[in-house]
């Protein structure tokens, strides 16, 4: 789960409504997904942010050439077809704020319907608030392919964020198995000699962090 500059650069005219909508302290429209008239929009910038992937699970959704800044006509961005769903990180927020740039990430659907859903988090692990790191947050067992809290942490701090993993879908069981069929054969030519590390990364397109914490725990950047 990276850390995500979420920068509003691109959906300028979204960024405008939204702005001129909390200075005067207006409740949001109803949130009424892709008939909201910002929804390809924000979901385009939220593409490029997230590198094409889901934020909490770095699974593939799709090309980020497809949501480069080129293609964008004076903030706004045409009707596309995507992988994935828009998640209120705070579902408590969907009511009056449901709009809220700040409280979105495109997360894979399956990991939105059957996994987060309306859950409450501890917002520990969001991957955009400045304060965020994975390595200080979460452990790698390359193992099992599981995530888990840093064992360095206190006993509370590890409770919530297991709650946090869980809720996220960070070891949704199918997503373990392709990270684990994923980063398998890269780790093992890496352990063979075959591939460097910088070669490995070329090869990346998701899982960055399981492989990076992976690569950390068997030495093999050394």
């Amino acid at each position: 789960m990276r850390k995500i500059d979420k920068d509003l650069s691109l959906a300028t005219v979204y960024k405008k409504w939204l702005e001129d909508k909390n200075a005067k302290g207006n409740k949001h429209p109803e949130y009424t997904s892709s008939n909201f008239r910002f929804y390809n929009d924000i979901v385009a910038n939220l593409l490029w942010v997230q590198g094409g992937l889901c934020a909490y699970t770095e699974m593939y959704l799709m090309k980020v050439d497809v949501v480069n800044p080129t293609e964008w006509k004076k903030g706004r961005f045409k009707d596309f077809d995507f992988m994935g769903q828009l998640d209120h990180y705070d579902s408590s927020l969907k009511a009056d704020k449901g709009w809220e740039w700040t409280n979105f990430f495109l997360v894979h659907s399956d990991v939105n319907v059957k996994v987060k859903r309306s859950k409450k988090v501890n917002a520990i692990l969001k991957p955009d608030v400045s304060t965020y790191n994975p390595f200080y947050y979460l452990e790698y067992d390359y193992g099992t392919h599981f995530f888990s809290p840093n064992k360095e942490l206190d006993f509370g701090l590890k409770r919530k964020i297991l709650e946090d993993i869980n809720a996220l879908g960070l070891n949704y069981q199918p997503i373990i198995d392709y990270r684990k069929e994923y980063l398998k054969p890269i780790i093992d030519d890496m352990q063979l000699g075959k591939l460097s590390f910088e070669e490995a990364k070329e090869k990346l397109f998701k899982f960055y962090t399981a492989f990076e914490m992976s690569v950390q725990t068997l030495a093999l950047n050394a």
